[in-house]
């Protein structure tokens, strides 16, 4: 959809990734070993808190760059590489959002393909006349937030079973485990998937309501 992730709504995305990737550490440990964690003390706490403001932002870096904005995109969508909403823009999205004056966008911006690799690359010069208008910018940034915490989500869902065995937990604790991070996984990527498609609408919104000057590109 985008070949330029901007990193300044990466970044101030970062901390609810921080956020969610602590909050998964707690939740595992509650499941391999309860009684540490309700029976340690304040300066244990403290050790732990500072162990994870220390580690959490580089695992999740690691993590979050491991994989192309490509190969995230088919984690959220199930699609084969390179299959993004923009590649249904113009036949899909667009006229399903009440937003979107489909007649006059055409008028606005000229013919409207229909050719899903054509539509994707139409959407994206849109979007780039306009990416720094707020509305916009907005709708990228809860994108980047719930597909980069699918992506974080996805590895505890397969992972986790594995190490709960070989840490001697149960099989009920197992199996609630991996029912939780799997319901994670999938809610951070319905999450992903729709705030995509509001990304893509409001680019078609907005030059669906005024002419954007090629002269702003």
């Amino acid at each position: 959809m985008m070949k330029n992730a901007d990193r300044s709504l990466k970044s101030s995305n970062f901390k609810w990734h921080i956020a969610l990737a602590t909050a998964d550490a707690i939740l595992l440990g509650l499941f391999v070993a309860p009684e540490v964690l309700t029976s340690a003390t304040a300066t244990q706490l403290g050790l732990f808190r500072a162990l994870s403001a220390a580690l959490m932002p580089v695992l999740v870096l690691l993590l979050l760059n491991l994989l192309s904005s490509n190969a995230k995109a088919m984690l959220v969508f199930w699609k084969p590489l390179g299959v993004l909403p923009g590649c249904e823009a113009f036949t899909r999205h667009g006229p399903a959002d009440p937003r979107v004056d489909m007649a006059q966008l055409k008028k606005n911006v000229g013919a409207l393909p229909t050719d899903p690799k054509e539509q994707n690359s139409k959407w994206y010069k849109l979007y780039k006349q306009i990416e720094s208008r707020t509305e916009v910018m907005s709708a990228q940034k809860d994108f980047l937030m719930y597909r980069d915490m699918a992506v974080l989500s996805l590895p505890l869902a397969l992972l986790t079973p594995v190490a709960l065995w070989g840490a001697g937990v149960g099989a009920s604790g197992i199996w609630g485990a991996a029912g939780l991070f799997v319901a994670q996984y999938l809610l951070t990527r319905v999450s992903a998937r729709h705030a995509a498609e509001r990304f893509v609408c409001t680019v078609l919104a907005v030059h669906s309501a005024v002419k954007i000057p090629k002269a702003a590109v």
